[in-house]
């Protein structure tokens, strides 16, 4: 299938144009990343914690970080979590907090951050809050009710295992939901009607839930960026290797820079956007490595094939000949890709947000650096070997 029946665009005759144009993108987004101080780490590599708050409403961010700073969490800094870039206000807001030595910590952290809240948002009332109860207390609560009607002298573990499985239902279901609202919230639990009365006798819904937290210490915050470090100079020297066995040294050079102008591309884009980097991102950036490696890689192949078929036509008009005829497989192959991961950008959720921006951007600056950098290095490299000659 051809998209462009005969395409005939010079994009040698371009190249200083797309010179021009990397090097403004790779500028502005190095330049930002100087002025930052360097990129935005997240607690996969600078180590901390993080903890998720939902809440019944989107909170003002200002309030809490005043709030954090009279609880003498002055380090801890918020960021809301959108579950997609379409969401005007996020009803919850990550904390993170720098310098922890262990999970230890992180339990007083969040013990600490939930009487902030508690403080912050009030105390609701009377009862048992369904929304921040731990295991612990609905356990004691329904035990000492006993709604099933169970024998606790005769048949303790009974009672135990059927209580138990009744809580993990409950919060299995507000795991789903984030946050209980209404009793209707609780009834589609699936939970018995006895135990279901018990908590609308003694529970209640507060506006606000500690749904997740994670802790990841300094030094293995350390190791994992020596790590990404090295396995992205081992994919760039892999993939040099490669394109050089496959076709000469000038090709593996020419694709080697491609794919780093690529990565420092989207790395800028990240900069620029304000986004954490984190192992998921790692992944989307060697992702990004493969996917632009492979473009270019089909269009050597058919400049290496044109070098024979073609060897009365000048050189410009051979890598311009090579790159038209690809150009229908590359655009297909490009549109296909971007609609997955736009789609993925929209709606996938805020988990894979970072990742498929990463692979967004990468994915068009892959393409065009396949046929506006890559292309015009071999060109300049063999231009200049046949100077040599003459």
């Amino acid at each position: 299938m051809r998209i462009l029946k005969t395409p005939s665009i010079d994009f040698l005759g371009k190249r200083w144009l797309a010179v021009c144009l990397s090097a403004a993108l790779i500028v502005i987004g190095m330049g930002a990343l100087v002025l930052q101080g360097g990129p935005k780490l997240g607690i996969d590599f600078a180590g901390g914690s993080q903890i998720i708050v939902h809440f019944a409403e989107p909170p003002d961010l200002n309030t809490l970080r005043d709030a954090l700073g009279a609880a003498g969490l002055d380090s801890a800094t918020i960021q809301e979590f959108r579950a997609t870039p379409l969401e005007d206000d996020s009803d919850e807001v990550i904390i993170r907090a720098p310098g922890l030595e262990d999970g230890a910590q992180l339990d007083s952290l969040v013990a600490d951050v939930d009487r902030m809240l508690l403080g912050l948002m009030g105390d609701g009332g009377e009862g048992v809050d369904l929304n921040t109860a731990a295991r612990g207390d609905l356990m004691a609560m329904l035990t000492l009710a006993n709604p099933l009607g169970f024998d606790l002298v005769a048949d303790p573990e009974g009672a135990e295992a059927a209580y138990q499985s009744a809580i993990n239902d409950l919060f299995v279901h507000k795991a789903e939901l984030g946050l209980f609202a209404d009793w209707a919230d609780v009834e589609a639990a699936g939970l018995d009607a006895a135990v279901v009365g018990v908590l609308r006798e003694q529970g209640r819904f507060g506006d606000y839930a500690i749904v997740g937290s994670d802790f990841v210490g300094a030094q293995v915050g350390q190791e994992l960026r020596d790590q990404t470090i090295q396995a992205i100079v081992w994919a760039l020297m892999g993939m040099l290797a490669y394109i050089t066995y496959r076709f000469e040294f000038k090709f593996g050079v020419a694709a080697v820079a491609a794919l780093t102008h690529d990565v420092l591309i989207v790395l800028g884009a990240f900069v620029l956007t304000g986004r954490e980097f984190n192992l998921p991102v790692v992944a989307a950036f060697l992702t990004i490595v493969g996917y632009s490696l492979n473009d270019t890689v089909v269009v050597f192949d058919r400049v290496r094939e044109n070098t024979t078929a073609l060897r009365r036509m000048s050189l410009p008009d051979r890598i311009n000949t090579s790159l038209n005829q690809t150009l229908s497989r590359t655009m297909l192959t490009s549109l296909t890709t971007l609609i997955v991961v736009t789609g993925l950008f929209l709606f996938g959720g805020p988990v894979i947000n970072d990742f498929a921006f990463a692979l967004l951007v990468g994915v068009m600056v892959g393409t065009y650096s396949s046929l506006f950098v890559a292309s015009p290095i071999v060109y300049i490299w063999q231009q200049r070997q046949l100077d040599k000659r003459h």
